[in-house]
């Protein structure tokens, strides 16, 4: 009371008679308490508003869930008077409460689910509930006191909805301190509950972009590294793809490994089936050596162990047999190895050779797990080159075996000509004494030797891979006088009339030896093909200065149309019992390596005419 209150009270007592100075006084006394419970509730409001804005302010800058729980129970029991606090929250899925805080004792973990005790009704009915007495109301569950020893007198509890009114959880207060809570104290546990659902929400939906963002950038981190080994691999697939052999393959997919795994060597060691060894194939970078084979055995040895394991290798060691190696290497002055992969090159099960890598650039570790994924799908890659390789290979092989065959099939089949020569001379030979005639029929059977010989010699420089033609000047004159000669004896008693003319009397560069093949086979066909009616077979050059043509034509009865469309085609024949088809492919394989052309001109019942066109002479 101030001091000007006791002097109007004064006054007032001394102006008043004395019955009416009491009833004044009383009056005055009521009004002074009055003021000091109007000024206690004054105090009590401005701490409860002041701690309602200190939640706030820690609701609103904090987004750790835990820490917003704890504030809140922690203020909450402050400004209700109470003895502990605890909040739950809503689990749809289970259909359970679940306690995520509580404050003013250790209470453990409960689970109570919803509509059991008075916590579970006021998530399932979504009201506020202020209890005076708990056991006397028939919803409390007394089971936990009788756990933990509490006792539960008073209690208030508020349901807590999101900002789409979403029931989420439960406040819990318990045992009022100073008798019971008061409808003011289920207004302050509202507010209060309004703004921790708010926060919560808000927690909980940073603490999911937070989350998404980190498996956005988790996710963001394995694209780009799935994206970088997709890039490694093109680049790998690139290098072997480009490569047409596969030394230049092995030499193009080491450098692309050793550009994603810069090291000191790098080395592929390859099985050679036929020698039963594993065997360099490819060497790089500045200690090569160490791998090659030059300086020891190193490459050999982890190689073998490779390939006898199926298994990758690595130092520093990470099995037994692997620590031994590196006892090993660490005791060779000659092997300064500090990191070592390999890995098996291997295609359908089959183990091909082995990948080796040693001493990692600087500033790298050594060789890790993802490393050796990596370097799996690049040697796997090493392995479908080897054994592409292997099978091109083998194909060739065949091929040239098979090509050899058709070589020797048509050899074979040219020898004829040479060979009838050589024993129609031989009988003109038995049949004459006189020693001119004798010598000029064994220089006409030397020739068709020499022939025979050519065309050997011919078949195996085929084998060898040797198949250019010889050209050389020859004069078309004497050459065609040399034919005449050699073709006189098998057409003689055939009944079919020879004609040779050469109209153009220059030369030609050509190899002689295969052009009178050319020569023989077509002579051949067309002896053969009037061999029932007799004709004409004539043949013919003209020429000029730029290319020489050779006419080659019978009077036979021409062509069928069912073979004209694959004339030259190897094994392609027609009208003869025992003909191969070899003759015209022959011809036509001949031509082409003199870089000229042919072609036919046939009518049914008036003959077939060959015409060879080649370059003159320069």
């Amino acid at each position: 009371m101030t001091q000007a209150d006791s002097g109007v009270l004064a006054t007032t007592q001394t102006a008043l008679p004395g019955a009416e100075a009491g009833m004044a006084e009383a009056t005055v006394s009521e009004m002074a308490h009055r003021i000091a419970e109007l000024q206690a509730q004054l105090r009590l409001e401005r701490l409860k508003l002041e701690g309602i804005e200190e939640i706030s302010r820690a609701l609103g800058s904090e987004h750790n869930i835990e820490r917003i729980l704890e504030i809140v129970m922690e203020r909450t029991t402050e400004l209700l008077d109470a003895e502990r606090s605890t909040l739950f929250v809503v689990d749809e899925q289970s259909r359970t409460l679940w306690s995520r805080a509580t404050q003013g004792g250790d209470v453990e973990v409960l689970e109570v689910p919803l509509g059991h005790g008075i916590a579970g009704w006021v998530a399932e009915h979504g009201r506020s509930v202020n209890v005076k007495d708990a056991y006397k109301d028939p919803r409390f569950d007394g089971s936990q006191d009788q756990k933990t020893g509490y006792r539960t007198r008073s209690m208030v509890c508020a349901p807590l909805r999101d900002s789409q009114q979403k029931l989420i959880g439960v406040i819990e207060v318990l045992n009022k301190r100073d008798g019971y809570f008061t409808p003011a104290d289920e207004d302050l546990l509202a507010a209060i509950a309004s703004q921790a659902a708010i926060s919560i929400q808000n927690a909980t939906l940073y603490v999911d972009i937070v989350g998404k963002n980190i498996d956005l950038l988790e996710t963001s981190m394995r694209l780009e590294a799935r994206t970088a080994e997709i890039e490694l691999l093109f680049r790998v697939e690139r290098a072997a793809a480009t490569a047409t052999t596969l030394p230049s393959a092995l030499a193009a997919l080491v450098d692309e490994t050793l550009a994603e795994f810069p090291c000191g060597a790098a080395a592929v060691w390859l099985v050679d089936e036929a020698r039963d060894a594993v065997l360099p194939a490819h060497a790089s970078a500045c200690d090569a050596a160490m791998l090659d084979g030059s300086d020891g055995s190193l490459g050999q040895e982890v190689a073998s162990r490779v390939l006898a394991s199926g298994e990758c290798l690595r130092l520093p060691p990470r099995t037994a047999a692997d620590g031994e190696l590196a006892e090993r290497i660490a005791a060779e002055p000659r092997w300064k190895v500090d990191h070592l992969v390999a890995v098996p090159i291997v295609h359908k099960d089959r183990r091909l050779g082995a990948l080796i890598l040693v001493n990692r650039a600087a500033g790298h570790r050594g060789f890790d797990d993802q490393d050796v994924r990596i370097l799996q799908l690049i040697t796997a890659r090493f392995g479908l080159t080897v054994a592409i390789a292997h099978a091109q290979d083998e194909e060739h092989k065949a091929e040239r075996l098979a090509t050899i065959g058709q070589m020797l099939s048509s050899v074979l089949h040219d020898m004829k000509t040479p060979l009838t020569i050589i024993g129609g001379y031989a009988r003109l030979m038995a049949r004459t004494d006189e020693a001119d005639k004798r010598e000029a029929q064994r220089e006409h059977i030397r020739r068709q030797i020499q022939q025979l010989k050519d065309m050997t010699v011919e078949l195996l420089a085929f084998a060898r891979g040797e198949t250019e033609v010889l050209l050389r000047k020859v004069f078309v004159r004497d050459f065609l006088e040399d034919v005449r000669s050699q073709l006189a004896e098998e057409f003689a008693d055939s009944g079919v009339e020879l004609v040779v003319e050469a109209a153009y009397g220059g030369a030609v560069r050509m190899d002689e030896t295969k052009m009178r093949r050319v020569i023989y086979n077509l002579a051949r066909n067309g002896r053969e093909a009037m061999a029932a009616t007799g004709g004409t077979f004539s043949i013919r050059v003209e020429g000029d200065d730029t290319q020489v043509v050779f006419h080659f034509s019978d009077t036979g009865p021409g062509l069928p149309d069912a073979i004209r469309g694959r004339l030259f085609e190897p094994f392609a024949t027609w009208g003869k019992k025992h003909g191969t088809g070899l003759g015209l492919a022959i011809v036509k394989k001949i031509v082409d390596e003199h870089r000229g052309t042919i072609s036919v001109d046939s009518e049914p019942g008036r003959g077939t005419t060959f015409s060879i066109t080649i370059p003159s002479a320069d």
